[in-house]
Parts: structure tokens; sequence; C-alpha cells
């Protein structure tokens, strides 16, 4: 089920200047929204979670290495059992990581969007990954080559202790999916799945039809159809063609399990351990940018304005 309309979606890569053009004025106002507690103190700050947290002398000298690009969606990062030369760092745009069979079949293991970055098996020293990386939503993002970044956290600072950091949340995110997947309800996981993608862009309507969900979740479509249907009936959703818009993302969390709660709290506390982690570096100490994203609680704990839910 999965392996004909997943590949469909995946091989849907559309590269027309005009589209681009018109994707690059669309997203580069959004790209100040989800980072605009970043984005006003500096045109050159990375809208990347992840690199906003390093110290601004640093990011200054790995900012030639990593360029921007846009991603369109269907694009392929990477396929399982195959070298990749390059990692990516979303910024507007949101990647899922899934896990192919060898009947073609495969479940989603996480997203990634502003919060990481894709590719966290060959930053670990994997030569291949057991994964596929496909960009969801598209939107902006950062690549650089994977010896570039290795280069990068051999120098010492704070870029591998960052990346480290999101690669101790990737593997939580991924383990809490699959307990998901073990032992709760179809409407449980979709309110989940929904939460998690709504977390990584800048907008309420996720460009997702039942059909993709369902494979995303590795069920079948009338099993999602039926528990969208009772997420609109209980005021949580609306869906049009090709789209889902979160109406009341309270509701939803009320609806959802235990394991998004778990996750993002995950995801929340790796973002205060980097900017802590750079505000007590020299450069951090002296990082404009970080004393407006955080600020430094009694007992060293830290309070950050930018959490992933802060749409």
């Amino acid at each position: 089920m999965f392996g004909t309309v997943h590949t469909r979606y995946a091989c849907s890569r559309i590269q027309s200047d005009a589209r681009a053009d018109y994707c690059e004025s669309y997203f580069a106002p959004l790209q100040r929204i989800t980072m605009s507690a970043v984005a006003s103190h500096s045109s050159s700050t990375p809208q990347n979670l992840l690199l906003a947290a390093l110290p601004e002398a640093e990011w200054e000298w790995a900012e030639g290495n990593f360029k921007s690009l846009f991603m369109p969606s269907g694009d392929v990062l990477y396929e399982p059992g195959r070298f990749a030369h390059y990692l990516w760092f979303p910024t507007t745009s949101v990647v899922s990581v899934a896990y192919l069979t060898a009947d073609g079949r495969a479940d989603a293991l996480t997203f990634v969007g502003r919060d990481g970055f894709a590719g966290v098996e060959f930053f670990l020293g994997a030569e291949a990954a057991p994964c596929r990386a496909v960009v969801l939503a598209e939107g902006w993002g950062y690549r650089i080559k994977r010896e570039v970044l290795g280069q990068a956290c051999a120098r010492g600072g704070s870029m591998r202790h960052v990346l480290l950091r999101f690669a101790q949340s990737y593997v939580t995110q991924v383990a809490q999916t699959i307990v998901c997947n073990r032992h709760h309800t179809i409407g449980q996981q979709l309110c989940r799945s929904l939460l998690m993608f709504l977390d990584r862009q800048a907008s309420s309507e996720l460009p997702l039809t039942p059909e993709y969900i369902a494979e995303l979740m590795g069920v079948r479509r009338e099993s999602v159809s039926e528990a969208a249907r009772e997420l609109q009936l209980a005021g949580c959703i609306s869906g049009q063609r090709g789209r889902v818009t979160v109406v009341d993302r309270s509701r939803l969390e009320a609806r959802s399990c235990e394991c998004y709660q778990t996750a993002r709290r995950a995801a929340e506390r790796l973002l205060a351990s980097n900017m802590r982690l750079s505000i007590g570096s020299v450069a951090g100490a002296q990082d404009p940018r970080l004393s407006k994203m955080c600020e430094v609680l009694p007992k060293g704990e830290m309070r950050c304005f930018t959490p992933l839910r802060s749409f």
C-alpha cells in the first residue's frame, strides 16, 4: 500500500523556476514569523533552532559552508542503503523520516523541521541509513556536506554538542513513535502525528491527504478517515481537498496520548540545553541573540522564548 503512492509522492519533485520564485516570496515572511525572536536581531541569523543556538562567532565561521536552498515537496533526501553526501537543516520545510520494509511498505518514524536536521545516522558515522527521508512540506532549509560538517565538529566549540543533543532527542522521538504505534488507538496516533507536524511548520494547514496520512502511520485509509471524522465532529480539525486544518489545538492535544507530550518535552529540553551551552561559552555570553531567546532563572535553569510550539 505504501510503496506505490509514497513513491509517486516522493518522485513529484517540481523544478519550475516560476514556482520556486513564487514559493520564495511566500515563505520568506514565514521564516521571519517562525523565528521572529531571533531574526529581529540579525538578518544573518539562521532560522533553524540548532544553528541559531550556536554562538555568533561560531556561526559566522560555519555560515559559508551552509547552503540555503528551497526544498520542494516530494524531494527524496536519502534512500535506505545508499551513501548520502549531505545533511539538511530545515527552516520552513518539514521532512518525514520513514522506515521501509522489504515489501515496499513503511512507517513514519518522526518529522524533522526547524527543530533539527535530517541525516542523524550519517552524523553519527553510518555509511548508509536504514530510512528514507522525504520533504513532506515544501519550504527552505540549509544543506551542508557531511565531511565539512565533520570538520566543523572537530574544531571544538558548540557545534558537535548541539547536534549530539538533537540526536538524543531524535532517538527519543523514534522510540516514542514505536511505543505509540504498539499501544495506542488510531485516533490517538493521528492526533500525535498532526501535532508533531504542526509543531514544525508555520501554518495550521497541513498538506496531508487521508491516503498519505494512512501511509505515514502504516494503517488502513478507512481507519484514518474514521478517526479524522471524529476529530472533525469534535471541532479539532477541518478537512479540505489535500489539506487538514487544525482548528482547535487544545482539543487535539486533549485527545492525543502521552507520547506527544513526552516527545515535545524532550525537544524543548534540548533547546534549553543548547541555549545554556551557548550562553556558557565566552562568545555566547556576549551574544545578544541568546539573551532575547532565553531567560536565566534561579538555580541555573532557563526558560526559552522560542519553543517548538510557538505558532
